[in-house]
């Protein structure tokens, strides 16, 4: 039965063998197409899927309610807040075996037309729900809901690796909502707004920013919110852009808008997609773009559900996946959030349709955009090696860091000369 299976699902016995699948295909080659279960329990990490992305653990409330095609801002990984007690935060995450506690500071709350505002302020202790709504090399966002009777949410910045809390800020709005978060890719920007994908439209729809406090080694970070026009545009950072410019899409337009001025850098109108582009993500160097177009938008099966790859450099549609299919529940947010994923060494890209009786994952093989040595010993790396185990290896730290796609780090060759995707 297993070799049978092999030969019926293409399945790869070891990293090398996968790694020699890739060579011999085409680019946007399909180089798996199998059932689910069997790409979480071994072909994941035969394929190079060695992150710290959760494939299997079912999302919170929050994230399975309203329109499903919500923006991925942990970059697949789920870290599950929960408190301890009233001054204590405790934040898990199933895929690292990681624990930490952290001790809440208060927030100061100005006074908004409430004399009695500081008489109450007790409030600030009476924590009713959290979620982390943002996370990127280290840093972790969290969002503290205190009661119904007041709409300011408290919004907490972790650093993951001094496990200390290095910053905090509230939002003033007119009604209670989750936001949004946007870190950039060296930490220098974070952009807030309200969970645009609820299409709750309510005017006047102004968001206020109070009491931004950041420790020392993160002063030079800003913390800014996305102005009301753009609220039903989809938004994502790149590494190649940096931390100043921002992708914005909405319909079948992309563009590239400064976060200081939200002037438009450059555009591209009229992209070949079948709909709406619905969700963005960019790969971990920044040379491609993962599109989600989907319509209609607040069903829970679409007549559309394609995924695009984008060149960045070039904003050229490389490859459409149809992954239309049927409705699964149990699976659904991991389905339309961590997917579709790319692999960190980004020589493929994974994408997962429900079918009526099974689920199947579907991997695609990437073009080579960047010709320099250390870009394809990268790809060849990240493959082979385990993307957990590569601070193990004995090489140089900028090495490493480039390896793991690290803030700063990820533009090493970017200067030679690329190959059109």
């Amino acid at each position: 039965m297993g070799n049978s299976n092999s030969s019926k699902y293409n399945l790869s016995h070891s990293r090398h063998e996968h790694w020699r699948k890739i060579s011999d295909y085409e680019n946007f080659g399909q180089i798996q197409s199998i059932p689910y279960s069997k790409w979480i329990k071994s072909q994941r990490n035969l394929g190079g899927f060695t992150d710290y992305a959760d494939f299997t653990t079912c999302r919170e409330s929050r994230l399975r309610h309203g329109v499903l095609v919500k923006p991925d801002n942990t970059g697949g990984r789920y870290l599950i807040p929960s408190f301890k007690s009233k001054f204590e935060l405790v934040i898990v995450e199933k895929q690292r075996w990681f624990m930490s506690n952290y001790k809440l500071p208060r927030v100061p709350v100005p006074d908004f037309e409430d004399p009695h505002w500081f008489q109450r302020s007790s409030h600030n202790r009476n924590r009713r729900e959290c979620s982390v709504i943002g996370y990127h090399d280290n840093l972790l966002v969290v969002q503290i809901n205190t009661n119904r009777y007041y709409l300011s949410p408290r919004f907490y910045l972790i650093d993951l690796e001094t496990n200390e809390i290095v910053g905090h800020f509230l939002i003033f709005y007119h009604c209670r909502r989750w936001y949004e978060c946007y870190i950039s890719p060296c930490k220098k920007q974070i952009l807030m707004r309200p969970d645009n994908l609820t299409r709750i439209v309510s005017l006047p729809d102004n968001y206020i920013l109070e009491n931004v406090c950041l420790k020392s080694a993160y002063t030079n970070m800003e913390v800014n919110v996305v102005p009301p026009t753009l609220r039903a545009h989809v938004i994502c950072y790149n590494s190649i852009a940096g931390d100043n410019l921002v992708l914005v899409a909405f319909h079948k337009t992309l563009e590239i808008r400064r976060t200081d001025t939200w002037e438009i850098v450059r555009s591209v109108q009229n992209l070949d997609l079948p709909t709406g582009i619905q969700q963005m993500k960019s790969s971990p160097l920044g040379d491609f773009v993962a599109l989600r177009c989907v319509s209609p938008v607040h069903s829970k099966e679409y007549s559309v559900n394609v995924i695009a790859v984008l060149d960045f450099h070039t904003f050229n549609v490389l490859m459409k996946v149809d992954v239309k299919g049927c409705y699964w529940p149990v699976s659904e947010v991991v389905n339309l959030q961590v997917f579709p994923h790319f692999s960190p060494s980004e020589a493929t890209i994974a994408v997962m349709r429900n079918c009526t009786y099974s689920r199947k994952v579907m991997t695609y093989k990437l073009p080579i955009c960047r010709f320099n040595l250390q870009y394809l010993c990268r790809r060849a790396i990240l493959h082979l090696v385990s993307f957990r185990d590569v601070h193990k290896l004995p090489l140089p730290a900028n090495i490493v860091n480039f390896l793991l796609a690290k803030p700063g780090y990820t533009h090493i060759g970017v200067s030679d000369r690329r190959h059109p995707c």
